[in-house]
């Protein structure tokens, strides 16, 4: 006699795994890059950062002038290593990865221009223990000045990287932010950016000048810091 089994049932078709989101995906490259960017040119700016520092004698008045001068040239040169953080021999076998170009790049931008402006900040907390007492020193003018300066050197970067892969591209665009910063400085004194005193003269109108100015650099970042895939 015929037997008749029961009908099996039938096996759920296997569920593919989720991909990881896209900021779950971003997150997950911070580490390898942390380790993939070149962080020389910024170790040995901070190196000379603090050199340049610690020159000023515990206990001894630093003149605001100096102080001044020290910092925009920290705030330069720092801008100018962090432009290192963009090189990416990798980035043309890339272009098939799960996460975009301009995740990549945003993150390749935040790690040593988020570095650059620590160690401002602390060059910067520390001057200011050094100035007499009563002496003016806006934090918020002079860091909109090193932002600027961060800017060109990273919007550059991220041109430049877009047709050489190497350290070249990064060399470029310290030649163009250097350049930038000594076209300023050369400026008539009629319009002079970069006013040798605190709060005076020309100190409001040439950061009122740098605040209107701080976007552009960013919005160039952005727009060379996306997908190179049509």
């Amino acid at each position: 006699m015929p037997v008749t089994l029961p009908a099996r049932p039938e096996t759920a078709a296997a569920v593919p795994a989720r991909p990881p989101s896209r900021r779950r995906s971003a997150l997950l490259l911070v580490r390898p890059l942390a380790r993939a960017v070149d962080w020389g040119p910024l170790a040995v700016v901070a190196a000379f950062t603090a050199g340049l520092v610690s020159l000023v004698e515990h206990g001894e008045a630093l003149p605001g002038g100096d102080a001044l001068v020290l910092m925009r040239v920290c705030g330069t040169l720092l801008g100018a290593a962090a432009a290192f953080g963009l090189v990416d021999a990798m980035s043309a076998d890339l272009d098939a990865a799960a996460v975009p170009r301009w995740v990549r790049q945003a993150l390749r931008c935040l790690l040593p221009g988020g570095a650059a402006i620590a160690i401002w900040l602390a060059a910067f907390s520390y001057v200011l223990t050094r100035l007499p007492e009563g002496s003016l020193f806006p934090v918020g003018d002079l860091l909109i000045e090193m932002g600027v300066c961060l800017g060109i050197a990273l919007a550059a970067a991220a041109t430049a990287v877009r047709l050489a892969p190497g350290r070249q591209a990064a060399m470029a665009a310290v030649v163009v932010q250097l350049a930038t910063v000594l076209a300023t400085i050369l400026l008539p004194q009629q319009v002079r950016l970069w006013p040798p005193t605190c709060g005076f003269g020309h100190w409001d109108q040439a950061h009122l000048f740098w605040l209107a100015m701080l976007p552009l650099p960013y919005l160039w970042l952005i727009f060379a810091g996306r997908d190179l895939r049509s």
